[in-house]
């Protein structure tokens, strides 16, 4: 779309940003583009080394959006996300110029040809890291008091049992759970409010969030996971407790992220000590995203190697992730696979056609019998 001789009132680059987000405000993923594209609001200090200046406070910020060089926007770009970040970020800032300025061409403030320049941008690489099934059951043991509180071990279920995302991990509320039919019912992706799921999740994981339901006396609104705040307790040694600061409004992802690599450093306190042995402690930080890939893969190996009635099958697994495209939960099969190879026995293979044969040969056999009856 080209701009027009009428278009007299084209706003500056940091007025069409404002504008473009006040257009998002009630879309998924608006917070995002905020930090990107005008900065965080927040006004604390992070010991984490920024990234390049907000678009809206760059020199030409109070330029009119329609004399800014498209060449401008993809240096922005490049400033803002340098190549020390990881693939993905630079996808997430590209994907916010890109919305802004289509945004900017539909109210013709900005020529078509501005959208041509931008780099293509690819994804990171896909991460292999999940928790073993041994793994699994020796942090797990770990993750329990005094080392843990309730809330903590309760995310920690959460995220291993269910597979949620950090952000449907804080809008859990204790209606979420229903006992009639054994599942979790999550808020996920999707346009506007995002997309209803039911998880089915197994009676030990029904009893541990009922119990935690009933011991904290929490009524069917509130929510399971309420911001909380530190608390220093007196006494001889320094300690700290957490306790509710705010029971009106949900945890950050954030305070979910810190409880799980909080795991981490609680499992490499227990390899120092002898507790755990050093081949248990994986060789990478704990995560959400670990535990969702852990959720993921342990489902795949119990319906493998224990049959019928375990774990979740491939389509199963699909709808529990609220994954679209099937295609996108297989991935997990490849590393399933090499990890069930590596727990097989390795035979030649005249040996194997040899125990083969002679496995068709006894069915044969025991087959004859019938074939004469009939």
């Amino acid at each position: 779309m080209a701009i027009t001789d009428r278009k007299r009132d084209i706003p500056t680059v940091a007025q069409a940003v404002e504008l473009f987000l006040s257009s998002r405000q009630h879309q998924r993923g608006v917070k995002e583009y905020r930090s990107t594209l005008a900065g965080a609001r927040s006004s604390r200090r992070s010991s984490r080394r920024p990234a390049g200046v907000p678009l809206a406070r760059m020199s030409f910020a109070n330029t009119r959006i329609s004399d800014v060089p498209a060449h401008e926007f993809v240096s922005w770009l490049h400033q803002r996300h340098p190549d020390t970040q990881a693939a993905s970020t630079f996808k997430k800032g590209r994907a916010a110029l890109s919305q802004l300025l289509k945004f900017a061409i539909a109210n013709e403030w900005a020529r078509d040809s501005v959208i041509a320049t931008l780099p293509p941008a690819s994804a990171s690489p896909d991460r292999r890291e999940w928790l073993r099934p041994d793994q699994v059951a020796a942090i797990d043991a770990l993750v329990r008091p005094p080392a843990f509180n309730p809330y903590q071990r309760l995310m920690w279920s959460c995220l291993l049992n269910a597979g949620l995302r950090p952000e449907e991990l804080v809008g859990l509320k204790p209606e979420a759970l229903n006992r009639m039919d054994g599942t979790l019912s999550v808020v996920g992706k999707g346009r506007g409010d995002g997309k209803q799921r039911l998880i089915p999740v197994s009676l030990e994981f029904q009893d541990e969030y009922s119990a935690f339901v009933l011991a904290n006396a929490l009524r069917p609104g509130s929510w399971i996971f309420p911001r909380m705040q530190v608390r220093f307790v007196p006494g001889d040694r320094f300690s700290y407790e957490y306790e509710v600061a705010d029971a009106r409004v949900p945890c950050t992802t954030k305070a979910v992220r810190t409880a799980i690599a909080k795991v981490r450093e609680a499992a490499e306190e227990a390899v120092a000590k002898g507790r755990l042995a050093p081949d248990l402690l994986p060789p990478f930080a704990l995560t959400p995203k670990v535990l969702r890939r852990t959720y993921a893969c342990t489902n795949l190996i119990m319906a493998a190697e224990l049959g019928p009635g375990h774990g979740l099958d491939i389509r199963s697994l699909q709808e529990a992730l609220g994954h679209e495209s099937l295609d996108t939960t297989a991935i997990y099969l490849s590393d399933v696979s090499a990890y069930l190879n590596r727990g097989r026995m390795i035979v030649s293979v005249s040996a194997g056609a040899a125990e083969l044969a002679q496995r068709r040969s006894e069915a044969q056999r025991s087959a004859a019998p019938a074939r004469r009856a009939a």
